[in-house]
C-alpha cells in the first residue's frame, strides 16, 4: 500500500502544479451559476409559497445527488493527464518499470492519483455550490436551509468515490496499454461524457433522486468486474511496448 501511495501522491503534486488545474476549478464554479438561473426561472412560474417550497427542496436536494459526480468527473479530464500519458512522454514509465513495484501497484497508484483529488476537489465544488444557492436564492424565497438527506450524503461521501475510482482504473488500464495518447483520451473522454450525459438525462426525467445510488451502485458493480477482467491481461511488456511505439 505504501508504494502505490507514494506514486499516487507523485502525481497529485504535479497536477496541483498546474495552472490549468486551478482555471478549471473556476470554470466548474461559473458553471454552477446554471443552476442558480434554471432554479430562479423554475419558481417565477410557481403561484404559491408551498410550491415553492416543495420545489425548492425537490431542486436543491437532488443537486446532493449529482453535483458531486458530475464535478468529480470533470476534474478527472485534468489529472488523468498528468497520470500516464505525460510519464510516457517524458519516459518515465521505463523508470518507474525499474523500480520494485509491481504492474498492479503502478496501475492502482496511478488510478488513485487521478481518483483522490478529482473526489475531492469535486465534493468541495460541491459543497460551495449547495451553500450558495442556499444563502443567495433558496433561503429568501423559503425562509428556510434545506440541508441534504442522508442518503445523499453516503452517495456523496462512499458511493461516487468507488465509482470514480471504478471508472479511472479503466481509464489508466487503456493509457498504460495504448501507444498513442490521442486514441487514449479520445476513449478517456468518451467514457466521461457518457456518465456526465447519463446523469444529466436522468435528472431530467424526473426519477425519484433516491434512484440514483442504486444507478451509479451498478455502475460501480459493472466497472469492478471489468477491471477484474483487465487485471489479468495487463503485464508490464505490454506497458514497455506501447510506451516505445
Amino acid at each position: 500500500m505504501n508504494k502505490i501511495w507514494i506514486i499516487a501522491r507523485k502525481d497529485i503534486r504535479e497536477a496541483f502544479r498546474s495552472r490549468s488545474t486551478y482555471v478549471f476549478i473556476l470554470v466548474m464554479m461559473f458553471v454552477s451559476l446554471n443552476y442558480a438561473q434554471a432554479y430562479t426561472k423554475a419558481i417565477d412560474s410557481l403561484s404559491s409559497p408551498q410550491l415553492v417550497d416543495e420545489f425548492s427542496r425537490r431542486f436543491v436536494s437532488g443537486l446532493a445527488y449529482i453535483l458531486p459526480m458530475m464535478y468529480s468527473i470533470f476534474v478527472c479530464s485534468i489529472f488523468a493527464t498528468y497520470s500516464v500519458i505525460v510519464d510516457k512522454a517524458k519516459r518515465n514509465i521505463e523508470s518507474l518499470m525499474a523500480t520494485p513495484i509491481s504492474i498492479t501497484q503502478l496501475w492502482l497508484g496511478k488510478s488513485l492519483a487521478v481518483t483522490l483529488p478529482s473526489v475531492l476537489v469535486g465534493l468541495a465544488i460541491s459543497v460551495l455550490a449547495y451553500l450558495a444557492l442556499n444563502f443567495a436564492f433558496v433561503i429568501p424565497n423559503t425562509h428556510a436551509f434545506i440541508f441534504p438527506d442522508l442518503l445523499a450524503i453516503l452517495s456523496a461521501v462512499v458511493i461516487i468515490p468507488v465509482l470514480i475510482f471504478a471508472v479511472v482504473s479503466i481509464v489508466i488500464f487503456i493509457q498504460l496499454v495504448i501507444s498513442n495518447p490521442r486514441i487514449a483520451n479520445f476513449i478517456f473522454t468518451a467514457i466521461f461524457i457518457l456518465l456526465v450525459v447519463g446523469v444529466q438525462t436522468i435528472g431530467g426525467l424526473g426519477v425519484s433522486f433516491a434512484f440514483f445510488p442504486l444507478v451509479y451502485a451498478a455502475i460501480v458493480l459493472l466497472c469492478t468486474v471489468i477491471d477484474l477482467i483487465l487485471s489479468r491481461t495487463l503485464t508490464k511488456e505490454k506497458v514497455l511496448l506501447s510506451s516505445k511505439m
